[in-house]
C-alpha cells in the first residue's frame, strides 16, 4: 500500500503543477492585457491611468516571480 500512496502523492504532484502552469499561463496572458491597457492609455495622454496599471503590473509581476521561486521543480535548482 506504500506503493499505492507514492504514486498518487506523484500524480497530485503532476496535477498542481498543470494547474500552476494553467494558472501562470492565464496570468500572463492578463499581464500583457494589463500593459497595452497602460500602453494605450498613456498614448493618449491618460498619464494618472497608465501610472495606476504600472503599479498594478509591478505588483502582479513580482507576486509571479516569487510564486515561480515556490513552484520551481527541484531538479532545477
Amino acid at each position: 500500500s506504500a506503493h499505492s500512496y507514492n504514486g498518487t502523492d506523484a500524480m497530485s504532484q503532476r496535477i498542481e503543477m498543470e494547474n500552476y502552469d494553467q494558472s501562470a499561463l492565464a496570468l500572463q496572458k492578463n499581464l500583457l492585457t494589463l500593459r497595452q491597457q497602460r500602453d494605450r492609455q498613456r498614448a493618449v495622454g491618460n498619464h494618472t491611468e497608465a501610472d495606476h496599471l504600472d503599479k498594478l503590473i509591478t505588483g502582479i509581476e513580482q507576486t509571479f516571480a516569487q510564486l515561480q521561486d515556490t513552484f520551481k521543480p527541484t531538479t532545477l535548482q
